[in-house]
């Protein structure tokens, strides 16, 4: 194979990657599926995840935890997470144990038992992962900020639900759910590392364990369509609280916007590492806090951009007008080619370390083909990338960093302050 892919899809809409990799030993396999939380409805939220934590309760198969849990025993790493519009089962193994690896992923994809007598149990565990966001003011900011930018949507919705969302949730609910969503059409199985001279046995096994499944999932999308005017904020708090923590943010674009390349490399020179212009700018120049960063998210509908920082109680006025500034002076006099010349370098840098890991590799390819994005290799990415200029990010962000794109999400051990959505101003 002298591509760095092959995609084969079988005749039921099961979508198979292949990706070898020179220099490594190992093969890490995915059974990627297209459904997340906002593809429930608010009465069930959270069964996604639900879902999720039950298949490795046991399978047809490999019937108790013990047994799912061989992997491990092999000394490969093994998981699973569920996000908002995907549920992903993977592992990594040595390369010639890459058919248990991948047994065991098609095991829990498809054959969970999801028995009635682990429900109750497994629901406890999950209100105890509930309670520890809670207590973890900056993923309760980052939550919040999320639900602010999206009310009344199942985007807007809790991955993780609600203990009341998950109380009706029951071994029937579960079997029902998904039988609904694991249909061949949102399945894409992703096998990479070491794959030379496996790659038919590989394509044999997924034939015969995934080529028989029959039926298709027809459930919509929920689009969600931007309506912003104003800047808005919100406020959870936190008596508790020994810091403020908050994401200043505003809303971007979808997954397919050809803007997403030089926003990367906008957000890395940004808000990444220690040269970024806020690390130095609010961490380094003012000691205003220990922690800032930027980050994006899209989907196949809306996006957004934003800045998470930890700041002493009593600095936040301060830290949000310099952080407010700090884009503000790009805006007024942009970026300048040498500090997108060293981004586009340090993300170059960072992509070729990752690409080390087949782990990497399989999620780079496997969620473009399972969001129906048009396919890019990752050298492809990379001269993408490489032709980014100051100018186009410099036009972007005036399209984007508007006074009435901003939004604030705070959580402090105090109540809402009006004066501080006031600094929401260009």
């Amino acid at each position: 194979m002298n591509q760095p892919y092959s995609l084969t899809t079988l005749k039921n809409g099961v979508r198979l990657v292949l990706i070898p990799m020179e220099g490594v030993n190992s093969i890490a396999s995915a059974v990627m599926v297209g459904v997340g939380s906002r593809y429930e409805s608010p009465q069930i939220n959270g069964i996604s995840h639900f879902l999720e934590h039950m298949v490795f309760k046991g399978t047809k198969k490999y019937p108790t935890t013990d047994d799912v849990n061989i992997i491990e025993r092999h000394g490969g790493l093994q998981n699973a997470y569920t996000d908002i519009d995907i549920t992903n089962y993977h592992n990594k193994v040595l390369a010639e144990d890459w058919e248990l690896g991948l047994e065991i992923n098609k095991e829990l994809a498809l054959n969970p038992l999801l028995e009635q007598k682990y429900v109750d149990r497994e629901r406890s565990v999950i209100v105890e992962e509930m309670k520890r966001y809670e207590d973890e003011p900056s993923a309760k900011v980052e939550e919040a900020f999320h639900m602010m930018m999206y009310p009344g949507t199942k985007l807007g919705m809790r991955i993780i639900g609600s203990e009341k969302s998950l109380t009706g949730v029951a071994s029937e609910e579960l079997k029902k759910y998904h039988d609904a969503w694991y249909r061949p059409n949102r399945l894409v199985i992703v096998v990479a590392g070491r794959i030379t001279n496996y790659e038919l046995r590989i394509t044999d096994a997924v034939n015969n364990w995934f080529g028989g499944l029959k039926g298709k999932s027809d459930g919509e999308l929920e689009v969600v369509k931007d309506m912003q005017r104003e800047p808005q904020m919100s406020v959870v708090t936190k008596k508790e609280a020994a810091q403020a923590h908050w994401v200043l943010g505003l809303r971007s674009f979808n997954r397919f916007d050809e803007a997403k390349y030089a926003w990367n490399v906008y957000n890395l020179l940004m808000g990444v590492s220690f040269t970024s212009r806020l690390f130095r700018e609010i961490r380094e120049k003012r000691g205003l806090c220990y922690h800032i960063r930027s980050s994006g998210e899209s989907w196949a509908d809306v996006g957004y951009w934003s800045i998470y920082a930890g700041v002493a109680t009593d600095k936040v006025t301060e830290a949000l007008k310099a952080t407010i500034h700090e884009l503000s002076l790009v805006l007024d006099n942009g970026v300048t080619q040498e500090e997108v010349n060293i981004a586009i370098k340090r993300l170059k840098t960072i992509l070729a370390f990752k690409a080390e890991d087949p782990e990497f590799m399989g999620e780079f390819y496997g969620r473009q083909i399972l969001y129906n994005q048009p396919v890019m290799t990752l050298e492809e990415y990379v001269a993408r990338i490489s032709k980014v200029s100051a100018e186009e990010i410099n036009m972007l962000v005036k399209k984007y960093f508007v006074q009435s794109n901003l939004n604030l999400s705070l959580v402090w051990n105090k109540g809402e302050d009006g004066k501080l959505k006031e600094l929401l101003k260009v």
